[in-house]
């Protein structure tokens, strides 16, 4: 009787340790493997879609150092190369476009000078016309000293290069050297990624006396997504 109790005693005591014996823990720990390297390779990809190395350097580095500075020159030459060699500028020449000039220094401080920086608007915007349609095309180098979430550049900047394309198309399209803006509504349709070029594209021009209103949209580098939509109205 004794042996028989002793041998059930053994018996329940296997199966209570097989019980006790889980591999929740470990499954945790796949699962915290797994989801930090989904997030390490995902903003790594990120970051390396959107930032080159001269693009680091230009974020950190380049706040201080003299206009003639060697490595601010080459960085600034890339981008202008970056920038002649878009699609869109190949399709603007082909369209009918032609590149204009303005005496943008005087009037706009804004762009031209306190955002002329490094990982800012680091170059200056080129500027296309079309006489005949009357439609103006900027394109800006947004870099990434001009975010509010990582990434992604602030609603204000966007609102800026929207409205400084629009007072620029005014005085293209009406022949003025100066106006004022009156009022800018914008529509912000998807999220803009830093360190990219923009397009900004006046679509249509209405006039009534000296004022004149604006239809305009952002579209990415390739010109496939409209970021974002506005009208403005100006006073010449």
């Amino acid at each position: 009787m004794f042996r028989a109790g002793l041998k059930a005693s053994l018996r329940a005591y296997s199966a209570s340790a097989k019980k006790f014996v889980v591999k929740q823990p470990q499954k945790a720990n796949k699962w915290l493997l797994w989801a930090t390297f989904s997030t390490s390779f995902g903003l790594g990809w990120l970051v390396t879609q959107h930032m080159t190395f001269a693009d680091v350097l230009a974020k950190y580095m380049y706040d201080n150092v003299p206009e003639n500075d060697v490595g601010l020159l080459k960085y600034r030459a890339q981008l202008q190369s970056r920038l002649e060699h878009l699609n869109v500028v190949k399709q603007l020449k082909q369209a009918g476009y032609t590149e204009v000039f303005s005496e943008r220094q005087k009037n706009n401080t804004l762009i031209d000078r306190t955002l002329r920086v490094p990982g800012g608007i680091s170059i200056a915007p080129r500027f296309f016309h079309n006489p005949q349609t009357r439609e103006t095309v900027g394109i800006y180098h947004l870099g990434m000293k001009l975010t509010g979430y990582p990434f992604l550049v602030h609603g204000g900047v966007l609102a800026t290069v929207m409205e400084d394309l629009m007072r620029e198309s005014v005085t293209f399209a009406k022949g003025v050297s100066s106006e004022k803006t009156r009022d800018l509504t914008l529509n912000y349709k998807f999220p803009t990624f830093a360190n990219q070029f923009v397009v900004v594209r006046v679509t249509k021009v209405e006039e009534n006396g000296k004022t004149v209103k604006l239809y305009a949209e952002l579209m990415d580098q390739s010109g496939d997504r409209t970021l974002v939509k506005g009208t403005g109205r100006f006073k010449t």
